[in-house]
């Protein structure tokens, strides 16, 4: 009678143990089903760069260093694009870099300036092939021909071998920021002052921001520089993850499946898989950020045609990425 109790027990626990993993397989499945994929493929190391027509002398010391790679760091694009319809690709308002280095248990946030001065491949999307023109302002690229593109250029100027992006259109990056519930921002008399004129009712010190009003922040620039609009942009992305970070168990899937949904991504799915299963160690992990390039206002010119862009040191902002990546 009493092995009979046992084995019933047990018999009860594996079952409830069986269906639970068959729960979280299904719903895996559920979530890696909502993204929009991009599978075009991995994006080729550039050869015989010294052959490019109209390289100016910065970028041919940067391409003369060898493509980045660590196995044990990810990189990972984030794309922000104020794309307004389905038929174009937008402009890549936002561009940050985000680098899961495994071995410190850190994640490292670059913020790219959107009007650095790069060499663009030749790769545009038909439709874009005659504005394309060898050099030009970084978030052209994004216009021209996309994630892909952009991927391609970062490569080539910035010597990174950033294979995976996840590109969010603004109008869904509100959404996701509601469905947290809004995140905590510290503003300042002139960013209060800022956001009141658009109609947000938020005072300075710290303010729990929903959708709009953060989207709104996010893009700020007139009251003092691109700078601190990129500065903003990464204190947004850290306040949505430490927001995550501390939500219950219960309420992070309807998050995820919000978040899921709004995305474009060339990650597979087996990829999204891995990460989703890594949430509870990234909990854990730290954050910090840096912003390109290090030169800031030093390195801001105009092009011919009046365009404010920045020409910086290749050699010496490649070398300050890696090393802040690695640390």
């Amino acid at each position: 009678m009493r092995k009979s109790k046992i084995a019933i027990t047990l018999g009860l626990v594996v079952g409830i143990v069986l269906s639970a993993f068959a729960f979280l397989f299904g719903y895996t499945r559920y979530l890696l089903s909502l993204p929009t994929y991009d599978t075009e493929g991995t994006i080729p190391i550039e050869t015989n760069l010294e052959q490019l027509p109209d390289v100016e002398p910065e970028m041919k010391e940067g391409m003369k260093i060898p493509v980045y790679n660590n196995p044990q760091i990810h990189n990972i694009l984030l794309i922000g694009s104020d794309r307004r319809d389905d038929k174009s690709y937008g402009r890549s308002d936002s561009m940050i870099l985000l680098s899961i280095n495994e071995k410190t248990d850190k994640f490292h946030l670059t913020s790219f300036q959107r009007t650095i001065w790069v060499s663009i491949p030749k790769d545009t999307d038909p439709r874009y092939q005659r504005y394309w023109s060898p050099n030009n302002a970084l978030n052209a690229a994004h216009t021209w021909g996309g994630p892909r593109l952009l991927l391609k250029t970062i490569q080539r100027n910035f010597r990174l071998d950033v294979q995976h992006y996840v590109k969010v259109d603004f109008k869904n990056f509100v959404k996701v920021i509601d469905r947290v519930g809004g995140v905590e921002i510290e503003l300042t008399e002139a960013e209060a002052s800022h956001l009141r004129g658009q109609g947000h009712q938020v005072t300075a010190g710290k303010q729990l921001l929903k959708g709009d009003a953060c989207l709104a922040y996010s893009r700020i620039r007139r009251i003092d520089s691109d700078w601190k609009r990129m500065g903003r942009q990464r204190t947004v992305i850290e306040a949505l993850i430490k927001k995550m970070r501390s939500m219950s168990p219960l309420s992070l899937p309807r998050v995820l499946e919000d978040i899921m949904r709004n995305l474009e991504t060339n990650l597979t799915p087996g990829q999204l898989q891995s990460y989703i299963f890594n949430v509870l160690k990234y909990r854990k992990y730290e954050i910090d950020q840096m912003f390109v390039p290090i030169e800031q206002h030093k390195a801001r010119t105009k092009t011919k045609s009046g365009h404010e862009v920045y020409k910086i040191n290749w050699v010496k902002n490649i070398e300050a990425i890696r090393a802040f990546i690695e640390q």
